[in-house]
């Protein structure tokens, strides 16, 4: 999980680790579009197709709001340089490290990352969950003791490992979790998972680089997902 070109730094007003991304090409956009049209495609007509809707306008949301940082440094750089004649001294990397001499900069990368990690990985849990209610026709939580009793039920042993108890989504869950309920901390548990993103002093560090891979590590499992419940669902 750990991003190839990061930094960090210590905000001294809260003396948390602003942890982001150096190259302006970390923030571009990751959206599928092909991707959800197969989804559509998929759906449409079944009983499935409103809980498919909310999922992929969830991810098309993150997918937008990761994308917010690189879309202002270029549309600054085009406004600038779109008039000039003869080749710019500067390139768009320039233009962005410009940004990055502002904390307030670095701070929306460092929670935009992170807060993108969580959504997308929530809006597949919620996936699992809600295509699960349908399927049982009754009420399910993953709070819920027999929660993965039902899965395997379903699903049975192989398929549940893929799409629940793989070790990278097992860490995305604890990682979400700890965000969420631990204010970013490392829990005792996730220490002793694998693969980890940066951890220092604690605190969980997620990079753009973590966010894009959780994206495209969970798109075709949420495709398998949907596949398999169309094929029991009217």
């Amino acid at each position: 999980m750990m991003a190839q070109i990061t930094h960090h730094t210590t905000l001294k007003e809260t003396m948390k680790t602003i942890f982001y991304e150096t190259d302006i090409s970390s923030f571009e956009d990751f959206h599928d579009s092909d991707w959800v049209q197969k989804i559509i495609t998929l759906v449409k007509g079944t009983d499935i197709e409103p809980v498919a809707e909310e999922f992929v306008s969830h991810w098309w949301g993150c997918a937008k709001a990761f994308v917010l940082p690189w879309l202002l440094v270029n549309g600054v750089y085009d406004s600038v340089y779109s008039a000039i004649l003869f080749p710019p001294n500067k390139s768009r990397q320039d233009v962005w490290n410009e940004y990055l001499q502002h904390n307030e900069f670095k701070g929306a990368l460092w929670k935009l990352a992170e807060g993108m990690y969580c959504s997308l990985y929530y809006a597949y849990e919620n996936l699992v969950v809600n295509t699960l209610i349908k399927i049982k026709n009754r009420r399910i939580r993953v709070t819920d003791q027999d929660f993965k009793k039902v899965l395997v039920e379903v699903y049975g042993d192989k398929f549940t490992h893929r799409i629940w108890n793989d070790n990278f989504i097992a860490v995305s869950r604890e990682i979400r979790n700890c965000i969420v309920h631990n204010v970013g901390k490392s829990s005792p548990r996730l220490q002793k998972m694998s693969p980890l993103p940066l951890i220092k002093k604690g605190n969980i560090l997620i990079s753009a680089s973590d966010t894009r891979m959780l994206y495209n590590t969970l798109k075709p499992l949420a495709f398998e997902i949907l596949s398999e419940v169309v094929g029991r669902i009217p």
